[in-house]
């Protein structure tokens, strides 16, 4: 287990990253197992195989699984990707005083710019190659904020994928992202904080945090 904080401990295997808490956080998060808004303990990005044929169990049910393997405490929230864990890119910082942390693991083979023709059916299984990011702050944000903060993490991803070039192969266009991405962002009990757009300096600090993160992602396994 390696610990960044007083309040929150982070593990890395070839198999997956997780995060855990003692207390419920709020958690605000786009992921496949209890997205939406929650009150959480724990996170885990499980890496997939790429050529996997249809899956035994639905994506939940694996989730569910590798957080009782490694006895993840309720309520978990669950990302899964492709990508190699050796993509994922851990950055702590501190602002107000407060712990602050962003986690990305980056797979691009599924990389879309948004707007692009739709090309999955839902007899299909998802396409793999995903872009997972979290925020995790001792801070505590607003739910305002955090759908704030939902947005400058996609307009940050968006800014990295022009200035590196990445393309859709399907309109040839700069993508914004992939097709199955995912985001959380997981607040704390400290400091409030009400906003978290481009005109503060918390917005400022955490989408350069986190472009960096990405950035030096791609730059190793993609350039």
């Amino acid at each position: 287990m390696e610990t960044h904080s007083d309040n929150w401990q982070s593990h890395t295997s070839s198999a997956h990253f997780t995060l855990q808490w003692p207390e419920p956080r709020p958690c605000l998060s786009s992921a496949v197992l209890n997205g939406g808004l929650v009150s959480a303990r724990s996170l885990i990005n499980l890496r997939v195989e790429r050529d996997a044929n249809v899956p035994l169990h639905t994506p939940e049910q694996s989730l569910q699984q590798a957080q009782q393997r490694l006895q993840l405490p309720d309520t978990c929230v669950g990302m899964m990707t492709a990508a190699s864990m050796a993509s994922l890119r851990q950055s702590h910082s501190h602002i107000y005083g407060e712990a602050l942390a962003v986690y990305v693991s980056c797979g691009l083979s599924n990389a879309r710019r948004a707007g692009d023709p739709c090309d999955w059916k839902p007899t299909q299984a998802m396409p793999v190659g995903t872009i997972n990011s979290v925020v995790i702050a001792d801070l505590s944000f607003s739910t305002a904020g955090m759908v704030e903060l939902h947005g400058l993490i996609s307009e940050a991803k968006a800014a990295v994928l022009q200035d590196m070039n990445i393309r859709s192969p399907v309109s040839g266009q700069i993508a914004t992202g992939t097709g199955t991405d995912a985001c959380a962002i997981i607040s704390g009990s400290g400091a409030p904080v009400r906003w978290l757009g481009k005109h503060t300096d918390i917005g400022e600090h955490i989408a350069r945090q986190y472009m960096d993160a990405l950035r030096s992602s791609i730059d190793a396994f993609y350039c």
